[in-house]
């Protein structure tokens, strides 16, 4: 992160931009306007950076602490890790956590828990991850079955087929179409 220097953005879509977001996220061209314009009232010089992204969550979970959340999510969003998000890295994300098939959506989820970005979930990534969860939704009960480290544990050892303890994109994927339990869990709005 922050490795690159923010180019500067433009202000209106090109057509190439539209052509190129709606083969990417199946919005059209209407709904990529409407969400442009929204990006560009929030942020104005046509980036994202972590505090306003902070903000954002804020206003949707005001019931939690967002900050750890936003801290990983950031990360995923920022594709190309100049310390701030754009509107097509916004607009992608969005369409992979709402829009998307269920593919597509878990796919991007993994990605999230992934903190490392070695292909691989391990149990410290996912009791990150579900901490951090609890903590987005002011979940403050870690006990019994909200024990975050005995939950990624549990979660490990039903979907890791291959015995190595950690979670392969494709084991994950195929464990959470397949339990819908742990999908409520893992990634609640699929």
């Amino acid at each position: 992160m922050g490795n690159k220097t923010a180019k500067p953005v433009a202000t209106e879509l090109t057509p190439q931009q539209i052509n190129l977001l709606r083969a990417n996220t199946n919005f059209t061209d209407y709904e990529i306007s409407q969400w442009h314009q929204g990006f560009m009232r929030d942020c104005p010089n046509g980036r994202l950076d972590k505090k306003k992204f902070q903000e954002v969550y804020a206003k949707f979970y005001p019931q939690g602490d967002v900050k750890d959340y936003c801290k990983y999510a950031f990360d995923t969003f920022d594709a190309n890790n100049d310390g701030t998000i754009d509107f097509n890295e916004y607009l992608i994300c969005i369409a992979a956590t709402k829009g998307g098939d269920v593919d597509d959506r878990l796919s991007f989820a993994f990605d999230l828990y992934d903190i490392s970005d070695d292909g691989l979930i391990d149990q410290k990534e996912l009791v990150k991850m579900i901490t951090a969860l609890y903590e987005l939704n002011g979940i403050h009960d870690r006990t019994g079955d909200h024990n975050p480290k005995t939950r990624a544990a549990e979660i490990i050892a039903s979907l890791d087929i291959s015995g190595n303890k950690k979670l392969s994109k494709e084991e994950f994927i195929a464990g959470c179409k397949n339990d819908p339990h742990l999908r409520g869990i893992l990634v609640p709005n699929v």
